[in-house]
């Protein structure tokens, strides 16, 4: 998604009162209303500006419409990626950010010594699906364990015994193929929340690799591409290609998803039905690790307990200052508080979950504590 342009500005009127006298009424009303706007200061809608996140894209994108028309106000969001939105939500560069990964104790002192405390607001809840290309297996199941495998390159074919063990009525013959695993070539919150469930299910991952968001692959095989879309629209293109994406990237593109055998043993697809179970179950789970420790609406939903809890689910956090500038602020956080709250309905349309409404209302709150200088 790209920036808005702000509006030309209008020019100011001449300082000469007798030019100003020459004008009728009807154009001095015009130029009062252009140059004083909705709140404004260059006239016409609000704006503020946001970005960070890929996973949230596609839903920013509809609030950003829906909120326009609903209140008058234009909301900026430039999709590049977790890590950008840390950066430049700290660096002061954007209103808010957004990440799929909650800072972490590092960035949070960095955030700190630029303006102050910042809080993570959950604004939506969702699938990462594991996308493939391959013709020959329409329907696959996997594991975390043998996931963490193909991303450690030790598991190479299509045709692999773990694979297959799996996936019984698949023809080993036909999956005799080469796998190119595909992975976020950016600092990615969708990155983080995948590693943090594959070194959840294997232990060699969580050491050679671990939970990161922009974590360290191994030197040869794994392939980089930007942003959901860029990982999306790559393994559309090209046949033995695997990758992870947020569903709604998934389903935009046509492209076949595994069902993943679950923490209980179950085999579950990415569906609202599937994260829903999952958010439920993790709210119960006290936070005791980083980065879910620091932050009191932060969860880990990855791996959770349930039968029906599908096992790669996140969140995107909308991340601001507590401190803001009245006139900015106060739009920032009405929009964030219609977020977390009429506008999840706009959730299930575009493949994400609803958050509950006990998360919503702890999101209200948090946001009740935002001040305004």
């Amino acid at each position: 998604s790209h920036p808005l342009r702000y509006p030309n500005p209008v020019p100011a009127p001449s300082s000469d009162h007798t030019m100003l006298n020459r004008l009728s009424l009807p154009t001095l009303a015009l130029l009062a209303a252009l140059s004083g706007g909705c709140g404004s200061k260059s006239g016409g809608a609000p704006r503020i500006s946001g970005g960070g996140a890929t996973f949230v894209d596609p839903i920013m994108q509809k609030w950003s419409g829906e909120y326009k028309k609903a209140k008058n106000v234009e909301i900026d969001y430039v999709s590049k990626g977790s890590g950008y939105g840390i950066t430049n939500v700290t660096s002061k560069n954007l209103d808010f950010g957004c990440s799929d990964a909650p800072m972490n104790a590092k960035e949070v002192e960095a955030a700190k010594a630029a303006g102050g405390e910042v809080v993570h607001v959950p604004v939506t809840v969702g699938a990462v699906a594991v996308v493939y290309n391959l013709p020959a297996a329409k329907n696959l199941t996997l594991t975390g364990e043998v996931l963490a495998d193909i991303y450690l390159r030790k598991i190479v074919k299509w045709n692999d015994p773990a694979i297959l063990k799996l996936n019984p009525a698949a023809d080993a013959a036909a999956l005799n193929a080469d796998i190119t695993p595909v992975a976020r070539a950016e600092s990615s919150g969708t990155s983080s929340i995948f590693t943090e469930y594959l070194s959840k299910r294997s232990p060699e991952f969580a050491k050679a690799v671990g939970a990161s968001k922009s974590p360290k692959w191994p030197a040869a095989g794994v392939l980089g591409k930007e942003g959901n879309d860029g990982v999306a629209g790559h393994v559309k293109d090209a046949g033995g290609t695997i990758g992870y994406v947020e569903l709604a990237y998934a389903k935009k593109n046509n492209i076949p998803f595994a069902t993943l055998v679950n923490k209980a043993g179950k085999p579950v697809a990415p569906d609202a039905a599937g994260v829903t179970a999952a958010v439920e179950a993790a709210m119960k789970v006290k936070q005791e690790k980083e980065p879910y420790s620091l932050h009191p609406l932060a969860f880990s939903f990855t791996d959770a307990d349930g039968d029906a809890a599908y096992p790669i689910v996140g969140a995107s956090y909308a991340m601001l200052f507590k401190k803001q500038p009245k006139e900015k602020g106060e739009v920032i956080v009405a929009f964030l508080k219609w977020v977390a709250g009429d506008g999840q309905k706009f959730a299930a349309e575009l493949d994400y979950a609803p958050l509950p409404a006990d998360l919503t209302k702890k999101a209200e709150e948090l946001l009740g504590t935002v001040t305004f200088e």
